[in-house]
């Protein structure tokens, strides 16, 4: 019924900017709009190397091409090495992939793109990004937003959780949290992770954070069970019926999860990590390249 290519949802939330031109694209130094003063202790734990901040109109760009490569890459060129070159068909595949979920996150960020900021919304998502301080690249992501309790995937055109009021009960919900390759395996994804069910506890005031795993996925399932997720296979079904195969990988095996957060502790007491920590990779740290399921296409 609120299908965007079928009703007036659509007309209510137009895309607020057109897909950027490729010099927009991933690898341009983006300028996120910083946290308000009273999340400092969320930016501090990545300082001085990253920045966190949050993505508006004219990073989409930069946000849908990391997406893309986190979670569109045929799984055997992920871990290692450069990847081997794209067939034009590939390329062609790849290119409509980014414009989709360019589009997606606009459809999804709405009206926070052009005046974005932490507060909790019925009408839109919140993406919060990590930039390389020197650099300027984007170098990883995570969204949030208000969703159902009822186990399904968000579809890349998710319906505002304005009209899902009636729906299931609506809590956090955490997914593409992603992290560029070379960056990965620095503690960045465990990090973004507390940072997000910082801001749910602060900011939010909400009590729990949901998210999607792929169980194929180990590193991803040993970062969350680490982190105090709980698995709720009682919704698998509901899961496998909203997520999508993807080209080159196998079928996602998605798990809805839980986890119930203690209240956030005041600002003063949020300490900073070593720099080191973030700037070179333990050789213990296996899951820092885990992230939730990304959004399938509606």
């Amino acid at each position: 019924f609120f299908s965007p290519r079928q009703g007036s949802l659509w007309h209510m939330r137009p895309l607020v900017a057109a897909i950027p031109s490729p010099c927009c694209r991933c690898g341009a130094p983006v300028a996120l709009v910083a946290l308000p003063a009273r999340h400092a202790s969320l930016s501090s734990q990545f300082a001085p190397i990253f920045a966190l901040g949050l993505v508006g109109e004219d990073d989409v760009s930069a946000a849908a091409e990391l997406l893309v490569d986190s979670f569109f890459t045929p799984l055997q060129t992920e871990d290692a090495g450069p990847a081997a070159p794209l067939t034009s068909a590939e390329s062609a595949m790849r290119e409509e992939r980014r414009r989709l979920t360019a589009r997606g996150l606009e459809w999804r960020l709405g009206s926070r793109l052009q005046a974005p900021t932490p507060a909790l919304a019925l009408d839109s998502s919140l993406l919060l990004a990590l930039t390389h301080v020197q650099t300027g690249e984007m170098v990883a992501t995570a969204e949030l937003s208000l969703r159902p309790r009822d186990g399904r995937l968000p579809a890349e055109f998710a319906v505002p959780p304005l009209f899902l009021l009636h729906s299931a009960g609506l809590a956090p919900y955490l997914c593409n949290l992603a992290v560029r390759r070379g960056f990965r395996r620095r503690r960045i994804a465990r990090r973004l992770l507390s940072s997000c069910e910082r801001l749910v506890s602060s900011e939010w005031q909400q009590s729990e954070l949901y998210l999607h795993v792929d169980l194929l996925n180990q590193a991803a399932a040993a970062l969350y069970r680490s982190e105090g997720y709980e698995p709720l296979p009682g919704f698998d079904r509901a899961a496998a019926a909203s997520s999508i195969a993807l080209p080159g990988r196998p079928r996602a095996l998605n798990r809805y999860h839980v986890k119930r957060l203690p209240p956030a502790p005041p600002a003063a007491e949020a300490g900073a990590p070593p720099a080191a920590e973030l700037g070179a990779p333990p050789a213990a740290e296996l899951g820092a390249e885990a992230k939730p399921a990304t959004l399938p296409a509606a």
